[in-house]
C-alpha cells in the first residue's frame, strides 16, 4: 500500500500541513527557501526533504524533527513516551503550535483560559454529536440498542455540549 512508502506517508503530512495554515507551494517554498518544483516533488512524494530542510520544516510548522525524520523512513532512536503514529504526532504538534500562536498574537493573556474552555465545550458538544449520528446509524441499519446506547449525551436541541 502506497500509505506505508516514507515518501508518501511524509506528502500525506505536508499537503494536509500546508492546508490547515493556508499555505501555498509557492508561499512554503520562499519560506523554506527552496523551489516550488522542489515542495511540489516533497507534496507528491517522490522525494523526501534533506535533512537541512526537514529541520526548516519542523521549524515552520512547530513540530518535533525527530517526528518528521520518522514519517520519511530516517532512523530515529525513540520517540516520545506514549506518541502513537508519526502522522498523527506531527498533525497534533502542528495543530498545537498553530493554537500557541492565535493564544499569543490574537488574545490578551487573560482570555487564553475562557478561549481554551471554550473549544473544549466545542469538541465535547461535536464528539457527542459524532457519537450520537453513529449511534442512530447503526440502529438505522438493523443494530441493537445497548445500554451504552443509552449516556448521557445532550440532547439535539442543546447544540455543540453547551448546557442551558
Amino acid at each position: 500500500m502506497m500509505a506505508d512508502i516514507p515518501g508518501s506517508r511524509f506528502a500525506g503530512w505536508l499537503q494536509a500541513s500546508m492546508h490547515s495554515r493556508g499555505l501555498t507551494q509557492a508561499q512554503l517554498a520562499r519560506t523554506v527557501g527552496v523551489a516550488d518544483t522542489q515542495v511540489s516533488r516533497w507534496r507528491r512524494g517522490q522525494v523526501v526533504p534533506t535533512v537541512q530542510y526537514l529541520q526548516r520544516l519542523a521549524d515552520i510548522f512547530g513540530v518535533e524533527r525527530m517526528t518528521l525524520d520518522q514519517l520519511v523512513g530516517l532512523p530515529v532512536a525513540q520517540l516520545r513516551e506514549g506518541a502513537g503514529e508519526p502522522e498523527l504526532e506531527a498533525e497534533l504538534q502542528a495543530h498545537q503550535a498553530r493554537l500557541r500562536q492565535v493564544l499569543q498574537t490574537r488574545l490578551p493573556r487573560s482570555m487564553w483560559r475562557a478561549y481554551v474552555e471554550a473549544c473544549v465545550a466545542l469538541a465535547d458538544g461535536l464528539g457527542a454529536s459524532a457519537n450520537r449520528a453513529l449511534r442512530e446509524s447503526l440502529r438505522d441499519l438493523g443494530g441493537a440498542t445497548t445500554e451504552e446506547d443509552k449516556d448521557d449525551d445532550p440532547p439535539p436541541d442543546r447544540p455543540l455540549g453547551f448546557r442551558h
